[in-house]
């Protein structure tokens, strides 16, 4: 009977966990496919995509203005004359006609000097740049949005296990207190402790249901569908520890490839283009030019036989440009501040990365620390439970000091499944704040998934 009193709590939360085990072997959704399944649908990756298209059709816009254009222009018109000589008569020095005009016009032209148009196809290509840079960006947070989600549901409902694991043994003590006080070996003191803890139980579970509902919510808004069932950890696993175990070159990679710095240096990159084209409104250019000209009457004021008449012209047109009002150079400078501006930002940038990177990496490292000593004071926690409970079979113990030690184990229990969760969310933020992170370490980490 003592035995069955000391193991009611790991058999509770044994159980739980194996019907948890039965609904996902059914139908489970593990973290990889969850962000599969996100990358599909995400607004905010699918924002990107779409800017990176308009960025693409941009340097066609630029390409195609170095190419031929060509118009074709026709106009017609009807006309109508009266004119008359004085002293003359009517028959003589009248004219009273109506005639019709007709022309069209085809032109052909091809920039052969426009540096404004070479810098154009350049600035363009540098926006494709960084609007793939910025997609590749949104799915890398998208990862870390999934994966925080995910984690956050299964802590979740390991809250919901432990509590009604934590209500079964608080039950049993409540209905042993109970016992005990009808045949008076214990005063009402214990039942009343006992039913005030019975009491705490039951709200704690309902929070712990209310917030294993808000987390599933969470990650239903992140990929899009719910799910009712997803893969928990395995009972036991190793977390890896950051390579190389070295914080500074960690800082080192994420200084250089960060997306927040990949951002901002590429945003120079567009920025600096700015000045060149600023500078362009001092060039001169050269453009080739060709046209044909048709037209037809049937007759003109002066006469009433009509006509036709075709011409050709081939030639180049040469301008230069001369910046009387001080425009170009206002522009200039104004492009140069904002170079400057976007420099400031590289900085930021890697400062930021710097500090981001550093506070992860200890993080990761702090954070497998904690899960091992987690482990040591479950153990620690466990072995109170069983002596106390013997000490209240032995009178040395009350019944409050077991639903103490009831609570510290749960407590336990319910640190080590954060600082698991948390230590493998850290290793997740420190692929990305080096910029690194990708499907390939999903795949990893959906690797620690299984129960």
């Amino acid at each position: 009977m003592r035995n069955l009193r000391l193991n009611v709590l790991s058999s509770v939360i044994g159980a739980a966990l194996a019907v948890t085990a039965g609904a996902v072997s059914a139908q489970t959704a593990d973290l990889l496919s969850l962000y599969r399944e996100a990358t599909r649908q995400d607004p905010a990756v699918a924002a990107a995509e779409a800017s990176l298209q308009a960025a693409r059709e941009r340097l066609a816009q630029s390409e195609a203005a170095n190419g031929l254009s060509a118009t074709v222009s026709a106009s017609a018109s009807a006309n109508y004359g009266d004119s008359r000589v004085r002293g003359l008569p009517s028959s003589i020095g009248q004219v009273d006609r109506g005639y019709l005009n007709g022309s069209v016009t085809a032109q052909v032209t091809k920039p052969l000097i426009r540096s404004s148009i070479k810098v154009g196809i350049e600035q363009a290509r540098a926006g494709v740049s960084l609007s793939e840079i910025s997609v590749a960006s949104a799915k890398q947070d998208l990862a870390t949005r999934v994966a925080q989600a995910y984690f956050d549901v299964l802590l979740a409902q390991d809250n919901v296990t432990l509590v009604v694991a934590q209500k079964a043994a608080v039950g049993e003590q409540l209905a042993q207190a109970k016992r005990n006080f009808e045949v008076g070996t214990a005063t009402i003191v214990d039942t009343n402790e006992a039913q005030a803890r019975y009491d705490q139980v039951i709200a704690q579970e309902i929070a712990a249901n209310n917030e294993l509902d808000r987390t599933r919510w969470a990650l239903r808004n992140t990929v899009g569908r719910f799910e009712a069932s997803i893969a928990g950890l395995k009972p036991s696993i190793m977390i890896d520890a950051p390579q190389p175990a070295n914080m500074e070159a960690w800082v080192t990679r994420a200084e250089r490839d960060a997306f927040g710095v990949r951002i901002a240096q590429q945003s120079l990159a567009v920025t600096e283009f700015d000045v060149k084209r600023a500078q362009t409104g001092k060039d001169w250019t050269l453009d080739a030019s060709a046209s044909a000209t048709h037209g037809q009457n049937t007759g003109s004021l002066a006469s009433s036989r009509g006509g036709f008449s075709t011409t050709g012209l081939v030639g180049v047109n040469f301008q230069m440009p001369f910046d009387i009002s001080g425009a170009v150079d206002a522009r200039i400078r104004e492009a140069i501040s904002n170079v400057e501006k976007a420099r400031n930002d590289v900085e930021s940038a890697r400062r930021t990365a710097a500090l981001g990177v550093r506070q992860t990496y200890l993080g990761v490292t702090s954070g497998i620390a904690s899960v091992a000593a987690q482990q040591q004071a479950l153990k620690s926690a466990e072995t109170l439970l069983a002596s106390t409970k013997l000490g209240l079979e032995v009178g040395v113990r009350t019944n409050l000091d077991v639903l103490n030690a009831q609570q510290t184990l749960t407590q336990v229990q319910r640190d080590l499944a954060q600082a698991r969760y948390n230590a493998i969310l850290n290793r997740l933020r420190l692929e990305a704040a080096s910029g690194d992170l990708n499907e390939d370490d999903i795949r990893r980490t959906n690797d620690y998934l299984g129960r």
